[in-house]
C-alpha cells in the first residue's frame, strides 16, 4: 500500500482556523490519554481515604491497580459487596492477572462461599503458579478453609524460592504441624533448594531454618558444598553452641581421630593447620614464629614448635582452639611440653578461657628454660551455662626486667578430657 499525505490548503483565515482547532482536540485527546492515568496513580497512592480512591477511579476507570485498592479500602470497611465489585472489575479489566482473582477467593471465604474460595485458588494458580504472593495468600486462604495439607503444600513453596518471606513461611508451617512430625518436612528434598535455603538463613540471620535446613541436606548426597558448611558453622560458633558446632565440623572435615579428646588435632599429626573451625588457629605476631616441627615430637610424627625473637613484654596469645565441652562436667587438660634456651621468668603455658570475655578458667604450669619433655596439667570445671571454651598457648609479659626472649618450645599431645 503506497503511503498518502493528506495535504490541506491553507489558503484562507477559514482553513487555518479549522486545521488549528483541528490540532487542539488532538493535543486534548492525547493529554487526556497521557494525563488521566498519571493523575488517578498520584491520587491513589496519596489516598488517606475511600472518597479519595474514588476519585482517582473516575480519572482512570480502566486501572485495575486503583479498583483493586479501592476493593481494599472497601473490605476494611466491611463492605464486601463493593469490594467484591471493584475486585471483578478488576478481574474484568485484565483477565489473565491473578491477584484479583486471590482477592476474590480471600473475600468468598468471608463470606461463608468455601466452594468459591477453593475455585479461586485454583483458577489464580493456574494463571501465574509461580508468583510467590499468590501461593501466600493461597496458603492463608487454605488455612482459613482447614485444608492444613493445601496450606502446607503452598508454605513448601514459598521457601523454596523467596528468601524474603522465608522467616514467615517456616514459623507458620511449624505452627501447623501436629507434635510427631518433623519440621523438615516442610523443606525440599533436593540438594541445591536445600543449599539455597541455608544459605539464606544465614543471610537474614534465621537459625532456627538454618539447623532444619542443615539436618535435612547433610542426610543426601552429594557432599555439602563447603563455603555454605563454614559459614553455618561459623554461626554456630558465634552463638557458643559448642555440640552442634563440633557435629558439623565432623562433616566438612575428615581429620585425625580424637577419641574422648575433646581437643582437635592435639597431636598436631595433620600435614597442616587450617586456622578455622575446630582446629588450631593462629595469629601471626612480630617476634614469635609458630610453625609444625616433623623433626620433633612426644609422641607420633609432628609437634608445635614456637620460636622466639622477641621483647621481655611480649604478651603471646597467638595459637588458640575452640573446643565444644559438656556443661557443668569436670576436665583434666593435659600437654607435654619441651623447652630449648627460653629464658624468662613468664614461660608458656596452656589456658582455658571463655570465648566471649576471655576470662581464664584454668590454667597450667609455665615451660621456660632448656626441659626435656615435661607434663603440663590443669583440672577444668566448665560453667553450666557454657558448651564452647577456648584452649590457647599464652606467654604473659614479664613482671620483672629481663633480657630479651629467644629460644624454642615445643608443644604435643594436647588433650581435654
Amino acid at each position: 500500500m503506497n503511503n498518502q499525505a493528506l495535504l490541506i490548503r491553507l489558503e484562507s483565515r477559514r482553513s487555518r482556523a479549522l486545521v488549528v482547532a483541528l490540532a487542539l482536540v488532538v493535543a486534548g485527546a492525547l493529554a487526556c490519554v497521557i494525563v488521566r492515568p498519571v493523575v488517578a496513580q498520584r491520587l491513589a497512592m496519596n489516598a488517606t481515604s475511600t472518597e479519595d480512591l474514588t476519585r482517582a477511579a473516575a480519572w482512570d476507570p480502566n486501572d485495575p491497580a486503583v479498583h483493586i485498592w479501592l476493593g481494599h479500602a472497601y473490605e476494611r470497611q466491611g463492605d464486601l459487596d463493593r469490594a467484591r465489585a471493584r475486585f471483578e472489575e478488576a478481574r474484568r479489566l485484565r483477565p489473565s492477572e491473578a491477584y484479583p482473582v486471590m482477592q476474590l477467593g480471600l473475600l468468598a471465604e468471608r463470606r461463608r462461599d468455601p466452594q468459591a474460595a477453593r475455585d479461586a485458588i485454583r483458577t489464580a494458580l493456574a494463571l501465574d503458579p509461580h508468583n510467590v504472593a499468590i501461593r501466600w495468600d493461597a496458603a492463608v486462604l487454605a488455612l482459613r478453609l482447614d485444608d492444613r495439607e493445601q496450606a502446607l503444600h503452598h508454605l513448601r513453596y514459598v521457601l523454596a524460592v523467596d528468601p524474603a518471606q522465608r522467616d514467615a513461611a517456616f514459623q507458620l508451617g511449624r505452627a501447623l504441624l501436629r507434635p510427631d512430625e518433623d519440621s523438615q518436612i516442610l523443606l525440599p528434598s533436593d540438594p541445591d533448594g536445600l543449599t539455597t535455603i541455608l544459605t539464606a538463613a544465614l543471610e537474614h540471620d534465621d537459625l532456627p531454618l538454618a539447623n532444619v535446613a542443615w539436618a535435612r541436606r547433610v542426610s543426601l548426597g552429594p557432599p555439602f558444598p563447603g563455603d555454605a558448611g563454614r559459614r553455618y558453622l561459623q554461626r554456630l560458633l558465634e552463638d557458643g553452641e559448642g555440640p552442634a558446632a563440633r557435629a558439623v565440623w565432623s562433616r566438612l572435615i575428615r581429620g585425625p581421630a580424637t577419641d574422648d579428646n575433646a581437643v582437635w588435632n592435639g597431636g598436631f599429626e595433620a600435614d597442616r593447620l587450617l586456622g578455622w573451625g575446630f582446629d588450631w588457629r593462629i595469629q601471626r605476631v612480630w617476634g614469635v614464629d609458630v610453625a609444625l616441627d616433623s623433626l620433633v615430637a612426644a609422641r607420633g610424627r609432628r609437634s608445635l614448635r614456637l620460636t622466639f625473637n622477641s621483647f621481655p613484654t611480649l604478651d603471646f596469645a597467638g595459637v588458640s582452639q575452640l573446643v565444644a565441652v559438656e556443661p557443668g562436667r569436670e576436665y583434666q587438660l593435659e600437654a607435654q611440653a619441651r623447652a630449648s634456651g627460653f629464658a624468662t621468668r613468664s614461660g608458656v603455658k596452656l589456658e582455658v578461657v571463655l570465648p566471649e570475655d576471655m576470662v581464664t578458667l584454668a590454667e597450667t604450669s609455665a615451660i621456660a628454660g632448656t626441659t626435656e619433655w615435661i607434663p603440663l596439667t590443669a583440672s577444668v570445671r566448665i560453667p553450666d551455662d557454657t558448651s564452647l571454651v577456648m584452649l590457647r598457648v599464652r606467654r604473659e609479659r614479664s613482671a620483672a626486667p629481663e633480657g630479651n626472649l629467644g629460644g624454642k618450645v615445643w608443644i604435643d599431645e594436647v588433650s581435654l578430657r
